[in-house]
């Protein structure tokens, strides 16, 4: 296929008149003017905006009937109706396939091609839940990083929270609460990934310790090790809040980074989500570990978790990928909208405007950095040899005109609507406005019915979430005015 005529992303914030051949779902060619062959489909571009689809480099299908179920709550409190404690209503494989849909059909109309789905699963993640969300996937062409969240900590130990304002039968069943061990979630990780670990298929599968707070040494130890022989990719939660700095002072007796760094956890392989309250010294030591971190822009001011320091991680060379989150902490899985928010976020008054984050560091984090964050450097590029991982903009849009500069124009406008056309490797996923590989109206009907029975089933679950709603807000405030005088907290609302 030779895509003709359009205004191609050349890189370095660089546009220009190029032509694109792409063979064998790959770039295999881009120029100022290419001579199409007898059997190859030309496409006329003219009018059109071409780029690197947009990798969403965090995200959680499994919260998409929630989306707009929630206000604004600090994550521990909002974590108590959106992740049940005790209660976790089974989904059947149609729900969670169509569930699965309903971000992925929005991710492709926004112009990515790529998403790292942070996958949990109530009441526990197995092969059978598992494989309808590989189905969705496929199904729908989009290109998949299905992370497989994992914990083996119990909740009372993951959390400040104060046991006295607990009714005496929830403490007990706090107490009696047994996680599953780090032995069975490693037979899990290898059925998963012997039954759907297929990268060049695009749909990859990657290790996924909730967070450090909630898993034990013994599985963040090995996780390296067993990513090493299976070749995956790690990805977890890093300090999205101040409680979980406070909680991994307690467990470690020294920040949460620096504890993996002892324990030989970080490395090249492992992307942390939000990764907020660092200190300096904390921010030098993952960038010489090679980990990457993913801004959540959205979610992180929902959830009221603080900022994410992106100049200071800019500074350090550190690589940063774009995030969405879920649809029940960020209500939707826009990749312009989040685009948008991570260049204007970082503007504050008391930063010297000579660190702020440009357009380009935007656009870098939501195209390259996504592929440094997946482990895969054939995304996020329009190269000879990338993926052919396109989307095609109308430059005739109200959010081109007039046209001035295509990056800010990008960046800085929430062009969502502008997406004319998305290909994924070399194959259209969306033509026209209209998505090709799926029925996008008979879906979204369907999400209606199941959505509301789907939430019906939560009630019980949602009941004894606001049971422990008191103990956990106390430790929340306990967190909020514990002394962290000691460490220079450089993310969150504070500069200690």
């Amino acid at each position: 296929m030779l895509l003709r005529h359009g205004l191609v992303d050349l890189g370095d914030g660089q546009f220009g008149p190029a032509d694109i051949l792409v063979a064998d779902g790959r770039i295999t060619s881009v120029a100022r003017h290419l001579d199409a062959a007898v059997d190859e489909a030309v496409v006329d571009c003219s009018g059109l905006l071409v780029v690197p689809g947009m990798v969403n480099a965090h995200a959680h299908s499994n919260e998409n009937w929630f989306r707009g179920l929630f206000d604004s709550l600090p994550l521990e409190l909002w974590e108590l109706g959106t992740y049940p404690v005790f209660e976790g209503p089974a989904q059947s494989k149609r729900e969670v396939y169509v569930r699965t849909l309903l971000s992925g059909m929005e991710l492709v109309r926004s112009g990515a091609t790529c998403v790292a789905d942070f996958l949990y699963e109530l009441p526990g993640l197995s092969l059978a839940s598992l494989e309808p969300v590989v189905h969705a996937y496929r199904d729908l062409g989009l290109r998949a990083l299905i992370v497989l969240g994992i914990g083996d900590r119990p909740f009372r130990e993951t959390i400040e929270m104060d046991v006295g304002a607990l009714e005496p039968d929830l403490a007990r069943r706090l107490e009696d609460e047994t996680p599953p061990t780090w032995a069975e979630l490693e037979v899990l990780i290898r059925e998963a990934v012997r039954a759907y670990h297929r990268p060049e298929d695009g749909v990859a599968l990657a290790a996924g310790p909730s967070g450090p707070q909630r898993c034990t040494d013994q599985m963040l130890e090995a996780l390296p090790g067993l990513a090493g022989e299976l070749d995956l990719r790690i990805h977890t939660h890093l300090l999205e809040t101040r409680m979980q700095a406070v909680v991994g002072a307690r467990l470690y007796g020294c920040t949460v980074p620096e504890h993996l760094r002892e324990i030989g956890f970080l490395g090249e392989r492992v992307s942390l989500a939000h990764g907020i309250w660092l200190t300096s010294s904390d921010i030098r030591l993952v960038a010489d570990s090679g980990a990457a971190v993913v801004h959540n822009p959205l979610s992180n001011l929902k959830l009221g978790s603080g900022v994410c320091p992106v100049p200071a991680y800019l500074a350090a060379g550190v690589p940063l990928a774009l995030g969405t989150d879920g649809s029940a902490s960020a209500d939707g899985v826009d990749m312009f909208l989040t685009l948008r928010m991570a260049a204007l976020q970082h503007t504050l008054w008391g930063e010297d405007h000579e660190r702020w984050p440009r357009a380009a560091d935007a656009w870098q984090m939501a195209t390259q950095g996504g592929a440094v964050a997946l482990g895969d450097q054939h995304l996020g590029r329009i190269a000879e040899g990338s993926r052919a991982d396109i989307a095609l903009l109308d430059l005739g849009s109200r959010f081109f005109t007039p046209l001035n500069d295509p990056l800010y124009h990008l960046v800085f406008s929430g062009a969502s609507e502008a997406v004319d056309s998305v290909m994924i490797g070399g194959r259209w996923v969306l033509r026209k406005g209209i998505l090709t590989t799926v029925d996008e109206p008979a879906i979204l009907a369907e999400a209606r019915e199941l959505a509301e029975g789907v939430v019906a089933r939560h009630t019980t679950a949602f009941a004894e979430g606001a049971r422990l709603h008191e103990a956990v807000r106390q430790g929340w405030l306990r967190a909020l005015h514990h002394d962290v005088s000691a460490s220079r907290f450089i993310g969150g609302a504070f500069d200690a």
